[in-house]
């Protein structure tokens, strides 16, 4: 993991991490002065940058295996708190259940993470050997 890490700014890859991360920051910023409550423009650029952050530390992956066990963590993920939350509701406990959090986990993390799975597994596919 460590070796991935500094392979990152290795001077392969440099260039392509930071402006990854450059688009990142710009469509980030740009959701927050368009705004994220109830609009889709502004949803739309915090998603996207969100698929850019995923894509800056995941760029130097080769396999489709890799992209296609991204796409399995986050659904597992999604089914898991959706099992813990049905847990919760058997038990009487919904006060529990903060609803911030996981709108966050899902929308913030899982749903980019599984775009750029299928979209990491489309470029390795027909990427020319």
């Amino acid at each position: 993991m460590k070796n991935h890490f500094l392979s990152l700014f290795n001077e392969e890859h440099r260039l392509r991490t930071t402006s990854f991360l450059a688009t990142t920051a710009l469509l980030v910023f740009a959701s927050q002065l368009v705004g994220t409550t109830d609009n889709l423009p502004g949803i739309g650029l915090l998603l996207s940058g969100m698929i850019f952050l995923f894509f800056s530390f995941l760029h130097p992956w080769r396999k489709v295996e890799y992209y296609a066990i991204l796409i399995g963590a986050c659904v597992s993920l999604i089914v898991l708190i959706f099992l813990g939350i049905q847990v919760l509701i058997w038990l009487k406990k919904t006060e529990y259940i903060s609803e911030g959090v996981v709108m966050t986990i899902i929308f913030l993390f899982c749903l980019p993470g599984i775009l750029t799975g299928i979209i990491g597994t489309l470029i390795c596919a027909f990427r020319k050997k």
